[in-house]
């Protein structure tokens, strides 16, 4: 289960150190193998387990692909899909495609999203918070929904 915001460098290699409280579930669970691909939505990255990553493309395949849309999804997740595997001190090494269009560098935030996480670039990160932030309190739905839940 993956929970909380990570602030987290990519070095010079384009390797990322997955934190801590993350490492041994992942090879618990894992065996340390993870799947990374593009979020359709928005300029990150999501990881993904190889368990939960079975899953998803599960549930990709079975949509009907003769729908353009569906066929681009699948052509846009599973397309820049790939496998990473952590090394003895729990590193990854991020493709330099998928980098590149989540435009990260050095700083970046890992995002725990209970079956996967999300990897920012940390600047974008920042201003997609800060409206989300004010969206959420300008927003009478949200607060009905949140006033639900009890948080």
């Amino acid at each position: 289960m993956f929970r909380g915001i990570s602030n987290i460098s990519i070095d010079v290699k384009g390797r990322l150190a997955m934190p801590a409280k993350y490492r041994d579930d992942i090879v618990e669970n894992a065996n340390g193998q993870l799947v990374i691909t593009i979020d359709h939505t928005d300029k990150c990255l999501l990881i993904y387990p190889m368990g939960q990553w079975v899953k998803v493309e599960k549930t990709l395949m079975s949509l009907p692909n003769m729908n353009r849309r569906v066929r681009n999804l699948q052509r846009l997740i599973l397309g820049h899909a790939a496998e990473l595997e952590m090394d003895s001190q729990g590193r990854v090494l991020l493709p330099a495609p998928l980098r590149e269009y989540a435009g990260l560098d050095k700083k970046a935030v890992l995002v725990g999203q209970a079956n996967k996480l999300e990897l920012w670039d940390a600047d974008v990160w920042e201003a997609a918070r800060e409206v989300w932030l004010r969206e959420a309190q300008e927003d009478a739905d949200a607060s009905e929904v949140l006033n639900q839940v009890s948080m």
